[in-house]
């Protein structure tokens, strides 16, 4: 092969998508948790791609990231009929978490979808990598990858009603699994029935409100029936630490400075946590953005 040849293979591997990576999303309140998301991932023993999908996010913010954060897609949300007709849907009561609204609590499995890695990992703008991104995606080679919900697992099994209304032909335990739709891996091909069963619930639920009210946790709760329907209990991590509340670790109500420097802080006062996820509480970089914007 000449030199010429050489110069134009390499080039169109490196444009050939990569093959695995993460997604997540966020708007302008939640865009200093992706920065930091996407330093963990770049700082990780795996760094990868990560692709937000914008709900919000300022022309300064995209023009930011842009301009800092290489490995960084922003994406708009898919011009899709489930997610339209999702935020079309009249607003239900606040959450008790300041800045966070109810629509995109629902459209999970719809970006999921969306992703342009084959290998993908659904994280929440509220986490952060720690260590050992590849064992996560190790997990990936065997199914699906479900994680623990650990800060109020006793509340996360949907209404006995959801059953009657969306039927599962085969035994389970309506309270299993307890698990937390902050993480979530998928190989889009081989786990597509999977995720279509998580769309499924959701579909229902904007056509009939009763089955909307017996989903707990808004799509947490459509993940779960889907899990349950595919008999997938069984890939849920056993440990917490794949996604770790952070109200069992000494990072609890703490400051830090949200920059690299407060991330190797965090990364050394948790060293038995892979993820550490926000849910439930405050988030750490309130008032103290570290530059961003």
């Amino acid at each position: 092969m000449n030199f010429a040849r050489a110069r134009r293979f390499a080039e169109r591997l490196l444009r050939k998508p990569a093959r695995e990576g993460l997604v997540t999303l966020a708007d302008r309140n939640y865009f200093p948790g992706v920065v930091m998301l996407y330093r963990s991932i770049q700082s990780s023993d795996y760094p990868l791609p990560l692709v937000c999908f914008d709900i919000g996010l300022s022309q300064e913010q995209r023009q930011w990231a842009h301009g800092h954060l290489p490995s960084l897609d922003i994406r708009g949300v898919p011009q899709d009929r489930d997610i339209a007709l999702i935020r079309q849907a009249p607003e239900d009561p606040a959450l008790n978490k300041p800045g966070k609204r109810h629509w995109p609590l629902w459209i999970c499995p719809f970006l999921i979808a969306a992703s342009p890695f084959q290998r993908t990992f659904w994280v929440d703008s509220d986490i952060l990598v720690l260590r050992n991104l590849k064992g996560l995606f190790r997990m990936l080679d065997e199914g699906p990858v479900f994680t623990l919900e650990n800060l109020a697992p006793e509340l996360t099994a949907n209404k006995s009603r959801l059953y009657e209304l969306l039927p599962i032909a085969r035994a389970f335990e309506p309270g299993r699994p307890a698990l937390n739709g902050g993480v979530s891996g998928w190989d889009l091909v081989r786990d597509e029935p999977v995720l279509r069963a998580y769309m499924y619930p959701i579909r229902r639920a904007f056509e009939n409100s009763e089955i909307k009210r017996a989903i707990s946790w808004h799509d947490q709760g459509a993940l779960i029936w889907a899990v349950q329907r595919y008999g997938l209990e069984h890939r849920t991590t056993n440990s917490k630490d794949w996604n770790c509340c952070v109200v069992h670790t000494p990072a609890f109500q703490r400051s830090f400075s949200w920059d690299q420097e407060g991330l190797e802080e965090i990364r050394g006062l948790v060293p038995d946590v892979n993820l550490l996820h926000w849910n439930g509480v405050a988030v750490p970089w309130s008032g103290n953005h570290a530059g961003i914007p």
